[in-house]
């Protein structure tokens, strides 16, 4: 039998016969590892005192800090875009574009006034003396105005680049920032009054040139009307104005365009109705053009003008009595006029009314040579007397008013030039 050996160790206990291993692993500790609560420390380091501060209290002595720098921010960010737009400002640009475009609408209106009396158009006694105004004052405005801008932008140039400095500081020190907006504040008042200096240059010019192109514009609208009207003029007959309008104290309020010539009243309908429909959607229309009535100028009697407030606008009614009535005028006759106003068409009317007009005619004297004319005219002959008795059957004519060409008798019918 083999002899079985054993070893005891020195305090008794029997040895393991298992092999032990020569190296032991390290166990290391990470310092990321927080020390349970309540744990002790080691030997020589501190036990650091708990707050008695609540967590609340704490978080709230920091945000007065952190709010007044987003408030900083904010503020900074506002003032920079609000400098972008002052800045645009002062280089007055939009100054040299409104130099050019006068320079273009002269040219354009010579055109313009060119074509309307080549088409026929015989009022704007004064027009061509005005434009001729125009051009000849131009150049000189135009290079005082520019004179003046560059001096300005020169000036505008230094002061924003300070700007942009003190905006620079600004963003390192939040204390700069209201000094920052007053400046800016006081450079957007000067550009104001900048482009008012130089605007004040040329601003009577710009102004004459705006009612000559309305007034141009007009006479090409009346023009454009004419041509496509259902009715012709007289002979010695010419259109002065025509405006869109509605006869509302119709029944069918038919819509239409208003004409005023030197002799005449006239309303026309132009409207598109609707012929066929599908589910209330129109798919085919039909244009209804005719002349409703015609009056001769000497016999309105009285205008009204009213304005009627509507939702978001005004409307513009004018109403139009008569001396009589007769089958070409029944009744009063109120109209909504549309593009423009009842005042400037009230003044039109009495102007044609009075015989007025006839000093705007072109190729007319000047008013006070026309009234020298008349008086010496009048002095001369004397003014040929109106038809008062019917030739064919001695009845009394009706009431001839101006701008009326013929009278007819009410009880033979005969026709009588006037």
């Amino acid at each position: 039998m083999a002899k079985r050996t054993s070893s005891t160790s020195k305090f008794g206990g029997s040895k393991s016969s298992r092999p032990r291993s020569t190296s032991r692993p390290s166990r290391t500790i990470s310092s990321s590892v927080s020390r349970p609560s309540g744990s002790r420390p080691k030997r020589g380091q501190s036990r650091s005192k708990p707050s008695t501060m609540p967590a609340s209290r704490q978080a709230t002595v920091s945000r007065p800090t952190t709010a007044a720098t987003d408030a900083n921010a904010q503020r900074l960010a506002a003032l920079q875009t609000n400098w972008q737009r002052v800045a645009g400002m002062m280089a007055l640009t939009s100054l040299f574009d409104t130099l050019d475009d006068v320079t273009g609408n002269l040219d354009t209106i010579t055109h313009r006034l060119g074509d309307v009396r080549a088409r026929g158009y015989r009022f704007g006694r004064d027009w061509e003396d005005r434009v001729d105004q125009l051009n000849d004052r131009w150049p000189g405005q135009h290079s005082q105005a520019t004179r003046l801008l560059q001096n300005e932008q020169r000036t505008f140039q230094r002061a924003s680049s300070e700007v942009d400095q003190l905006l620079q500081r600004a963003a390192r020190n939040a204390g700069l920032i209201s000094s920052a907006e007053s400046r800016i504040r006081s450079l957007e008042s000067s550009a104001r009054s900048a482009e008012t200096r130089v605007r004040q240059t040329f601003d009577a010019t710009t102004k004459q040139l705006g009612e000559l192109q309305q007034e141009v514009a007009g006479a090409q609208f009346v023009l454009d009307a004419m041509d496509g009207a259902s009715f012709e003029l007289y002979p010695d007959e010419h259109a002065y104005a025509a405006c869109n309008c509605t006869w509302v104290s119709d029944q069918q309020e038919p819509e239409g365009l208003l004409f005023l010539t030197d002799a005449r009243l006239i309303f026309e309908q132009r409207q598109e109705i609707a012929k066929r429909k599908i589910l209330f959607i129109t798919t085919e229309k039909e244009l209804i053009q005719e002349k409703l009535w015609e009056s001769p100028v000497g016999a309105v009697v009285e205008l009204e003008a009213e304005d009627e407030k509507a939702f978001l606008r005004r409307k513009e009614m004018l109403t139009l009595r008569f001396s009589e009535r007769t089958r070409e005028i029944p009744g009063d006759i109120t109209l909504q006029l549309k593009g423009t106003d009842n005042e400037t068409w009230r003044g039109l009317i009495r102007s044609a009314k009075s015989g007025q007009i006839e000093t705007d005619r072109f190729g007319a004297p000047a008013p006070e040579e026309q009234l020298s004319a008349e008086v010496t005219q009048e002095a001369v002959e004397d003014e040929g007397e109106l038809p008062t008795i019917c030739p064919n059957c001695n009845a009394p004519l009706p009431a001839i008013f101006k701008g009326m060409q013929q009278v007819s008798c009410d009880y033979c019918g005969t026709t009588v030039n006037v």
